[in-house]
């Protein structure tokens, strides 16, 4: 992970190199969610949508708070959700409601921003910086 990855030393969380990841595969999901057989299977379409915005919700949540270990408990709940929206675009495939080609490539993407998440977790919790949230962060997302 190295120093390009040190949170203490992001003062934004646009800074961080995994932001751009996030953003990029919550947008490719939402892509899917206004197809309209997903649309149409309203528990489906709820629960990928909510456990989708929960990526980067956590995400941010946990920036702000005041310690690395505690961003790393956020980033685990963003890994989680990160998990469920894989899952339930399988389901969605399964059902006929998206292509293997729209499916592929939000897996492999998830597979990546997954194993980042995790190493980013890692790094988090063995340097727990504890004067996170200090910083006038400004407006998120």
């Amino acid at each position: 992970m190295g120093r390009a990855f040190r949170a203490g030393m992001a003062h934004k969380i646009e800074e961080l190199p995994i932001y751009p990841k996030v953003v990029a595969f919550w947008q490719a999901v939402n892509v899917l969610l206004e197809k309209p057989r997903v649309r149409n299977d309203c528990d489906l379409h709820g629960q990928i949508s909510r456990a989708n915005d929960s990526i980067p919700s956590n995400k941010v949540e946990g920036f702000e708070q005041g310690t690395d270990r505690a961003f790393a408990n956020y980033l685990t709940y963003s890994k989680a959700s990160l998990a469920e929206v894989r899952k339930r675009l399988k389901q969605a495939y399964f059902k006929k409601y998206i292509t293997a080609d729209e499916l592929e490539p939000r897996l492999a993407a998830g597979e990546e921003l997954g194993k980042m998440l995790g190493g980013f977790i890692k790094y988090l919790r063995r340097c727990d910086w504890r004067d996170r949230g200090s910083h006038d962060a400004g407006p998120q997302e």
